[in-house]
């Protein structure tokens, strides 16, 4: 199995993650690609004139994945690309848990996983990190962090009042496949607001998500979400590891707006 992406990718952070979730998981292969993004830095090529991992710009991969993007799953002979595709097919094919253990429970989690594509997440997510660990602090444009800060709020507070709901999972009390997605999600907005408020210009008075507080840390009590996600995201944000035990809280506490 090969998995076409890069680990500072939040959408092949889904999928390493679920990988990471499968019981007896296959053994598989990261090969990184990228057109934005290479090994140098963490910084954008365009930027620094480095040179991005590439491998999405040739013509085998464009026959795995006619969008060229990034993650793409090759398994056997089939290729599956788009990271909420390839989550919804690993759970089916090797956790069925994952999706609930049902058709029924499948249609449960992909109005989320539905949900989060068409939020305009993406735009809020592009935005943020691109400035927060894609940028030099002192090249930022604050005013574009905000409106995607403001952006990311309005959004969640969907998720806010579901998991107010649940008091457990996005579905219910059983964690699922949409809580892979929208888990991932948090991890990038939680590790871009810790970053942010060390180098604080421009920092928002915060908005508190009590309910998502909680349940951010209910998923920091997965190894798999560690493994597979959250080092990911604080090694893009230049974050040190956490310590043994320690929590990541969803904001961070006691910093000037």
């Amino acid at each position: 199995m090969l998995l076409f992406g890069r680990p500072t990718s939040s959408n092949t952070q889904k999928v390493l993650w679920t990988l990471c979730e499968i019981p007896s998981r296959p053994s598989f292969e990261l090969v990184l690609a990228s057109a934005r993004l290479g090994a140098d830095s963490n910084l954008l090529c365009d930027s620094t004139g480095a040179k991005p991992y590439g491998v999405v710009d040739t013509e085998e991969y464009r026959r795995l994945n006619p969008t060229r993007l990034v993650p793409c799953l090759v398994d056997g002979s089939l290729a599956v690309w788009e990271s909420h595709s390839i989550v919804r097919y690993l759970a089916q094919k090797y956790a069925p848990e994952l999706h609930l253990g049902t058709v029924e429970g499948m249609a449960r989690c992909s109005p989320w996983m539905d949900w989060l594509l068409f939020s305009q997440f993406h735009e809020c997510n592009h935005h943020f990190i691109d400035q927060t660990a894609r940028t030099l602090p002192a090249d930022r444009d604050v005013g574009l962090m905000a409106r995607s800060y403001e952006g990311y709020v309005e959004k969640l507070q969907k998720v806010e009042e579901q998991i107010g709901e649940t008091d457990a999972y996005v579905t219910g009390r059983d964690f699922s496949i949409a809580d892979i997605v929208i888990g991932a999600e948090l991890c990038r907005f939680s590790c871009g607001m810790t970053r942010w408020a060390r180098e604080p210009r421009g920092f928002p008075t915060l908005v508190q998500l009590p309910n998502l507080e909680r349940y951010f840390r209910r998923l920091q009590d997965r190894p798999a979400f560690h493994t597979g996600c959250l080092q990911h995201e604080r090694q893009h944000q230049l974050l040190e590891p956490l310590a043994e035990g320690e929590y990541q809280l969803l904001l961070p506490k006691d910093t000037a707006a």
